[in-house]
């Protein structure tokens, strides 16, 4: 399966439902979260892809692929190329030390609520990693 398909978001929100240690680290946590991922014809990614996870309370709600209106309005929206996406659900980036060097960048949300929910962000990405998923439509990781 392709990442940030809607087949995709829906396994990660399943796998975000399985994982207690993103239950307990996001406990506190309201709002939704867009994961965006720039067109890289490079990477196999023809065009823009975004999922809408429905976080609440340290569980998922649902996800779903991110309406335009979803991508620009949420209250945390997040962007990264191919690449990056590659590198972060392959375990190799941290999430928060890729926004701080700006390769992930934090699209819209407060920056100090976000470095509040730090081990919330690895374990959500920890979760989305247990997915798998293919960037290029051909199988290719």
């Amino acid at each position: 399966m392709e990442v940030f398909t809607e087949e995709w978001a829906r396994a990660c929100c399943e796998a975000l439902n399985r994982s207690e240690a993103y239950r307990a680290s996001a406990a506190t946590w309201e709002g939704a979260i867009v994961l965006a991922m720039s067109a890289d014809g490079a990477q196999g990614v023809e065009a823009d892809r975004a999922v809408y996870i429905d976080a609440h309370q340290g569980a998922c709600r649902g996800a779903r692929v991110a309406t335009e209106e979803e991508g620009t309005n949420a209250p945390f929206v997040f962007r990264a190329d191919a690449a990056t996406w590659q590198r972060l659900l392959a375990g190799q980036v941290d999430p928060v030390g890729a926004v701080m060097q700006g390769k992930l960048r934090l699209v819209r949300g407060n920056l100090l609520t976000l470095a509040k929910y730090a081990q919330a962000a690895k374990d959500m990405v920890t979760a989305a990693a247990t997915v798998g998923g293919t960037f290029d439509g051909n199988g290719s990781a």
